[in-house]
């Protein structure tokens, strides 16, 4: 067998952003000389893939240690922009900021979750800047609104001009995140760093078809499931009638699309009993119902049935230049309804071996992207199916080239603890539940001795804000010496933060 290359993990350049490797995965020589081949490849027929240069010649990506500004913003990923959801959300990549950085928050702040991240996590000296609403500027996208508003923009130029530098660090390097770069560096001359990759790499590897062929053709057609891309109604009803006699239940995703939003599951047996005309309207008129604007291709295929885990693999990919990247960790991700809607996430418990081949493979997917120009944050999503773990094997779904809902928890675990490895992690995102709005004092006063306290190393950690002070839902983070202590500190947060007893079961996530 070729000698293992070890991912060596690189020192991080900034405090905030620590990287802790989960050891024992490697790439050896002809994995790497086949990965080389691929992207080359590749690269020689899309050549802007990993292009910038529109931006600048002072914009690149990468990060170091000047001052960063924190954004989050989801105007440009298909249908997953809801304007609750992203107000109840924002506030997480504060969690990511440190003293001298900036976060940008769009709609009404949270000057109590700002003192608790300062003051109670003990997370530094942070700039929060607010920036009107979409519906306030008629402009979508936060970048956007952030140029539009004097008050916000002149600190960020002000911070630019006087290091010369600034880091951009967006939850996805989407193109109005890359042209408020540019127009940064423009305005103030700095050098822009932009801790994502390029704008037509990030929507490519976040596209379900384009990574399908990429898993395909690293790892072969049977580290997926059968998929396939459809490109007019005729193809779509013609594929779904085909997968309806092999398989139980079939899915249409609009590729890019994110969380489960543009996942449509339908019963083979359903598709069986339509003729293809009407199986058509059906279809389309479902997928409107999403929110799709009519776009093909969509990718259509089989929906495995037979899941024992839906494993998440966390991963940093530093400039191609610097090292391999870096595998952190391997998340079971908790799943709220059948299209595969996030609600949490804990440290796998699947074998070891098959934990290390999730690893393994999803290293050799991160290399590929890599060397395609990708820097920045990324996960990869599958499922492991099978009648039992001894016969399971991973299939590859999807890939999150951005930050998300559990990349973001595991970081802050790395800042309070060292390595989130040292005590068990179980992080509950809900979004979608109905209780009494509660500010965060009184949350606080709720969880009494369970909430996380400045140089502890146990208890609950708030994440977000917005779902207590609106009252639709609960966004934490359990950190306990074992996994049962931390689902059960979970199950009585959750159930104090809801007003309901202590003891109560209602609603909890953790399982």
């Amino acid at each position: 067998m070729a000698a293992t290359t070890r991912c060596p993990c690189p020192a991080s350049t900034r405090p905030s952003l620590p990287i802790v490797e989960f050891p024992g995965v490697g790439l050896d020589a002809a994995q790497g000389k086949r990965i080389a081949a691929i992207a080359k490849r590749m690269l020689a027929n899309e050549p802007m893939l990993a292009s910038t240069q529109m931006f600048g010649d002072k914009v690149s990506t990468g990060v170091d240690d000047a001052p960063a500004l924190f954004f989050e913003d989801h105007a440009e990923i298909a249908l997953y922009s809801q304007p609750g959801g992203d107000l109840a959300l924002q506030y997480r990549i504060l969690m990511l900021a440190g003293d001298g950085d900036m976060v940008l928050i769009s709609g009404p702040r949270s000057e109590d979750f700002e003192a608790y991240c300062r003051h109670t996590l003990g997370l530094g000296g942070v700039t929060v800047l607010g920036v009107p609403s979409s519906s306030t500027l008629g402009l979508a996208t936060l970048p956007e609104r952030c140029a539009a508003t004097q008050a916000a923009l002149e600190p960020i130029i002000d911070t630019a001009r006087k290091h010369c530098r600034l880091n951009l660090i967006p939850y996805i390097g989407t193109r109005q995140a890359w042209r408020f770069a540019g127009l940064i560096a423009e305005r103030t001359g700095a050098r822009v760093r932009v801790a994502a990759p390029p704008p037509l790499l990030t929507h490519r590897v976040n596209d379900k078809l384009w990574f399908a062929q990429c898993v395909k053709e690293l790892l072969g057609p049977e580290a997926l499931p059968p998929s396939y891309c459809t490109f007019g109604p005729a193809s779509l009803s013609g594929r779904l009638a085909a997968l309806a006699r092999r398989f139980e239940r079939i899915v249409i995703k609009i590729p890019d699309s994110a969380g489960g939003a543009g996942n449509l599951i339908f019963p083979s047996e359903l598709i069986r009993q339509l003729p293809p005309e009407a199986l058509s309207r059906r279809v389309l008129r479902l997928l409107a119902r999403r929110g799709w604007s009519g776009g093909f291709p969509l990718l259509v295929g089989a929906w495995d049935c037979k899941v024992l885990a839906s494993p998440s693999v966390q991963i940093w990919i530093p400039s191609r230049d610097d090292s391999l990247p870096v595998v952190e960790g391997v998340f079971d991700q908790a799943i709220g309804d059948e299209e595969g809607t996030f609600v949490g996430a804990m440290p796998c418990e699947l074998p070891d071996a098959l934990r290390f081949r999730l690893a393994g493979e999803a290293l050799q997917l991160a290399c590929l992207f890599q060397q395609m120009g990708y820097f920045g944050r990324c996960s990869f999503d599958a499922v492991v199916a099978g009648n039992t773990v001894a016969t399971a094997r991973p299939h590859w779904i999807e890939c999150n080239g951005r930050w998300g809902g559990t990349s973001i928890p595991m970081t802050l675990a790395n800042r309070l603890l060292g390595d989130w490895k040292r005590r068990a992690l179980l992080i509950i995102q809900r979004t979608d539940l109905r209780n009494a709005p509660c500010d965060l004092p009184a949350a606080l006063d709720r969880l009494g001795p369970l909430a996380f306290r400045d140089r502890g190393d146990e208890g609950i950690v708030i994440l977000t804000p917005g779902g207590l002070e609106t009252g639709s839902g609960v966004h934490f983070m359990s950190l306990a010496r074992s996994r049962d202590e931390a689902h059960r500190q979970a199950r009585t947060a959750e159930s104090l933060l809801r007003g309901e007893p202590a003891d109560g079961q209602a609603g909890s996530q953790a399982r």
